[in-house]
């Protein structure tokens, strides 16, 4: 009790509002606990999931993603496409206004679509085949001219994580693709509160009082986005147990990735598990592809022989009834799982002999292997420290450095060497979502140094996933994703360690929460008085 007592003083300087927040009724404070900490605003230029989530509390996309992941209408009032899927075209729905209350037009929209292009994996492949992106002379349409017809528009203009196309003032959509936003002014349902940030500690979220929902029932990004609540607070609270007691004793609503852990006791206390993504996460070891010793294939081949994922789920989850092995680059559970070109016996006595000869034959000098360690990630540090010693049971050296996840994310865009400053391998994990989609599973792109953070670089392999979106048959896309997948365990851009399945924790004094795979949704939540 005396540790419980300590924890929660911690947490009520945490919670201590400034004035303002404190004439806001208790029932319209929503306070919730992301997986990370935000430390980057723009979700152009990062596809970490918080700040996905942070993007969708104040930005809007031309469409939503329903809970069926299904685009539907979300900025838009109305689009049309000709009879040769060449010619777009987008009207604005009337009533959308940035937060410094100038009018959302067509040229934010062609803006803000063009700086996207630039970034993700769907947006570079349709700019590469643009014709003309021209908003037109009303102010609320936008004309999309293609030269060749693209499957999966709506679905890259409705994508919910990742690079997603957030629309942005042009003003802020000029900043360069590859340079961080520091503006926040967006068109979505809450305003981020700039004066209460304070990062590693709180975000601060409050009501759009201008912003006007669509008039559907809400469902995952789709729908009418009502805030319920005038302010939300996100609160890193990097201790789970602290996090637990506050959920438990109603001084927080909702913890994104509770300690699995804590489960059974938040049951028993009355708190609601939910479990808002249906494909789980797949785990994902990424190597820089451009040192060595992974710049050489052998090496990368010998660490996806040597990983034994049961190992590593078990190190990290308790319950099995959590994890899956899964060997499927495209998420297991998703239509396009396969298990094409998987090797035989992965993990295994035999397997770790072969990856022992293919380490030898990479040259690999003994040099030791630098390996970010999350530490405030409890799930991948387990998985981090148990990959370092599979690798050392073939022969590497390892050099395990802690750190928190977000300086991991920004320490992995560092394309220097290891020695300096740089680095190895770092391991993450990807929305389910996300990862089972061809061209928006981004780490499986191999476009070189336009490539994500280890930037693999393979022209026959890129050419499968720029290929996928123009197959005209089902039979050919299953074609196309059967050599996808034996080309990564050729390649290997990175290697799976398992999918897993983590519940959130939630006060039962919530109703309305919906499910999005990957991010966090605060409008249509409600929160009952006490």
């Amino acid at each position: 009790m005396r540790i419980a007592r300590i924890l929660l003083i911690g947490l009520a300087a945490l919670l201590a509002a400034p004035a303002l927040a404190q004439t806001v009724p208790p029932e319209r404070v929503l306070r919730m606990v992301p997986n990370a900490d935000l430390q980057t605003l723009d979700p152009i230029n990062t596809t970490a999931g918080v700040v996905s989530s942070h993007a969708h509390m104040i930005y809007d996309q031309l469409f939503g993603r329903d809970e069926n992941q299904r685009p539907q209408p979300q900025m838009v009032a109305s689009w049309s496409v000709s009879d040769d899927a060449l010619t777009w075209r987008f009207t604005l729905r009337e009533g959308l206004l940035f937060h410094d209350g100038a009018p959302v037009t067509a040229e934010d929209v062609v803006a803000s679509l063009r700086r996207w292009g630039a970034r993700d994996p769907h947006g570079r492949q349709i700019m590469a085949i643009t014709e003309a992106l021209t908003a037109e002379g009303d102010g609320r349409s936008v004309t999309w001219r293609l030269r060749r017809p693209y499957a999966l528009m709506l679905d890259a203009l409705s994508k919910p994580a990742g690079n997603m196309p957030a629309i942005m003032p042009a003003r802020v959509a000029a900043t360069d693709p590859f340079t961080a936003i520091t503006d926040t002014t967006g068109s979505g349902p809450f305003i981020f509160v700039r004066d209460e940030w304070v990062a590693g500690s709180r975000v601060v979220y409050r009501r759009n009082p201008a912003y006007v929902p669509r008039a559907e029932p809400a469902s995952g990004t789709a729908g009418g986005k009502v805030a319920h609540v005038d302010r939300v607070e996100w609160l890193n609270i990097a201790n789970a147990q602290t996090a637990v007691l506050a959920l438990i004793q109603g001084e927080l609503d909702y913890i994104e990735s509770p300690g699995v852990d804590f489960l059974p006791m938040l049951q028993r206390r009355g708190m609601r598990i939910i479990r808002t993504n249906t494909l789980g996460a797949p785990g994902m070891i990424r190597m820089n592809h451009i040192h060595p010793p992974f710049d050489d294939v052998r090496a990368r081949q010998a660490l996806m022989l040597l990983v034994n994922q049961e190992e590593i789920l078990q190190a990290m989850f308790p319950d099995p009834s959590l994890y899956q092995v899964c060997h499927a680059f495209f998420v297991c559970g998703s239509p396009q799982e396969t298990d094409a070109g998987v090797p035989p016996g992965l993990g295994s006595p035999a397997a770790r002999e072969r990856a022992r000869a293919l380490l030898r034959e990479s040259g690999y000098d003994g040099t030791p292997i630098v390996i970010m360690d999350p530490t405030d990630n409890p799930f991948v540090h387990a998985a981090t420290l148990v990959l370092a010693q599979q690798m050392q049971q073939v022969g590497f050296r390892t050099d395990v450095q802690a750190m928190d996840f977000a300086s991991m994310a920004g320490r992995r865009a560092n394309r220097r060497p290891p020695s300096e400053g740089g680095w190895h391998i770092g391991l993450t994990f990807w929305n389910g979502l996300g990862a089972s989609d061809p061209v928006g599973n981004v780490p499986m792109q191999a476009s070189c140094e336009r490539a994500w953070p280890g930037w693999p670089c393979d022209a026959e392999h890129q050419a499968l996933i720029d290929a996928f979106p123009y197959a005209a048959t089902a039979a050919e896309r299953q074609r196309i994703l059967t050599a996808l997948q034996e080309s990564a365990y050729r390649l290997v851009p990175y290697v799976p360690y398992g999918q897993w399945y983590l519940p959130s924790a939630i006060s039962p004094r919530l109703s309305g929460v919906l499910a999005m795979p990957g991010i966090i949704i605060a409008w249509n939540v409600r929160k009952a008085a006490r």
